[in-house]
């Protein structure tokens, strides 16, 4: 488990969180409660941001929402004595991507001894990160690609806006995309569009100021100036070919299982796009994506073992 953990409160903003998430590289803030910073009371994801922002009506700044807006409450906790395979276990059922990890509270242990209603506190926090880790180390030649990969893919051309792609990956509820050409060879990968690389514009997202630019900006160059209606999450002209990232990392259907998830930890990412070769009539190979294979599958995986 990872026990050096970033925590805020809930009366923090998500500017701050962002901020946060963006300077340690991580993609999950542990929420605490005001008086007691060892108390658990909810967690702060960057999913949680976008499904937040893509939803949300309130004309306000990202530093005007409370962080207890937008994170999720309902924790689910795990004692650090269970197995990786109980956590990943957990993880798959309740389609989740990390667990809290709670120990006795010393203090309240003394004083109840072996009560129920004993508390616990904040320990650390046990994620799909940790979990395809111990994948890549302990679980070599057990498992390929194709068993376990998440298909269809879903993709998105590379003209489309940030806020289009957000919506599609909280309705399939994915946390990346294939990125497309946006006319010819539509099938073909020019990139990949993560929940990471829609973070770094998150602060735009909600910006008064970009938006108020925006607007006048369709306000002066439209050739229809009147009915015109603003959509409230696009206050910038940002599209997918500003952030995505090209050419990214791929592997092959028939890659071990632990050498896709060494490849995840060692290069940072959480998902990869599977290709299949074929030849065209051209004579040259084309690599067609037919799915991704991320630290989500990698923990289903990791049910099936012993």
């Amino acid at each position: 488990m990872t026990k050096d953990i970033v925590i805020l409160l809930p009366r923090d903003n998500l500017l701050n969180a962002q901020n946060k998430m963006s300077r340690y590289r991580i993609k999950k803030i542990v929420v605490v409660d005001d008086k007691n910073k060892r108390h658990p009371v909810g967690i702060l994801s960057i999913k949680d941001i976008i499904k937040f922002l893509t939803l949300d009506r309130i004309d306000r700044d990202l530093n005007e929402i409370p962080i207890v807006e937008a994170m999720t409450k309902n924790l689910i906790t795990i004692s650090e004595i269970k197995s990786a395979v109980d956590c990943a276990k957990i993880l798959d059922k309740d389609a989740i991507s990390s667990l809290i990890v709670v120990e006795d509270d010393p203090v309240q242990h003394e004083q109840l001894g072996s009560s129920v209603n004993r508390k616990t506190v904040l320990s650390g926090i046990i994620t799909s990160t940790d979990l395809t880790r111990f994948f890549s180390e302990r679980c070599i030649g057990l498992a390929s690609v194709k068993d376990y990969m998440s298909h269809p893919v879903f993709s998105i051309s590379v003209n489309e806006k940030v806020s289009t792609a957000a919506e599609l990956m909280i309705e399939k509820n994915v946390s990346r995309v294939i990125v497309t050409p946006a006319s010819r060879h539509r099938d073909r990968l020019l990139g990949i569009l993560s929940e990471s690389d829609i973070s770094t514009v998150i602060v735009g997202l909600k910006s008064k100021a970009l938006r108020s630019v925006y607007e006048h900006m369709q306000m002066m160059f439209s050739s229809t100036k009147r009915n015109i209606t603003y959509k409230l999450h696009e206050p910038t002209l940002i599209r997918i070919r500003d952030i995505f990232t090209p050419k990214p990392t791929v592997v092959d259907k028939d890659t071990d299982l632990a050498e896709a998830a060494k490849i995840m930890v060692t290069q940072r990412i959480s998902g990869i796009p599977v290709i299949e070769s074929s030849l065209e009539e051209e004579g040259k190979m084309k690599k067609q994506p037919i799915g991704i294979i991320s630290k989500t599958d990698i923990v289903k995986a990791l049910t099936g073992f012993k």
